[in-house]
């Protein structure tokens, strides 16, 4: 009976020895879990901001000069325009749509006087049609290409 009890005394005496390491390791194997989750946002982040910055930097796509008579006048235009677009695929979209750009823009040009573009106003009512034309989708398949703005890289009237 003596060792029984002995044996009882043992028995007891490693049963919190046990539930203490399964708390401990239970808190490593949590604390390890945490270490690594948290580190997975942070790489996330900075890929996200690389992307935000890539976004930032303008993309631009200049135009070839174009030139027109103006109307009612023996004065022509000749201007040279960028346009700053969202992203490098529209870049690639206005590339292969290039012709239908130009000639948008042209029948706007000669459809003005040289009175109506001469101003500073005047140029930058110019700008904003040539965006919303050249915004407007080549097919009927196609969405609307987001022109960001368009600048004058030249502008002579003669």
């Amino acid at each position: 009976m003596a060792e029984e009890k002995v044996e009882e005394g043992q028995k007891k005496s490693k049963l919190p020895l046990i539930i203490i390491a399964a708390v401990v390791v239970l808190a490593l194997a949590g604390g390890g879990a945490w270490f690594f989750l948290k580190g997975e946002p942070e790489v996330d982040e900075k890929a996200k901001a690389k992307a935000n910055a890539l976004e930032a930097i303008p993309v631009y796509m200049p135009i070839d000069t174009l030139t027109v008579n103006l109307k009612d006048s023996r004065q022509y235009l000749q201007l040279t325009i960028s346009l700053q677009l969202k992203n490098g695929e529209d870049s690639a979209l206005i590339k292969l749509y290039m012709p239908q750009v130009r000639t948008r823009a042209l029948i706007i040009l000669a459809s003005k006087k040289p009175e109506d573009v001469i101003t500073s106003e005047g140029k930058l009512a110019l700008l904003e049609e040539l965006k919303t034309i050249t915004e407007k989708p080549f097919t009927d398949k196609l969405e609307p290409i987001e022109i960001l703005d368009v600048s004058l890289t030249s502008f002579i009237i003669q």
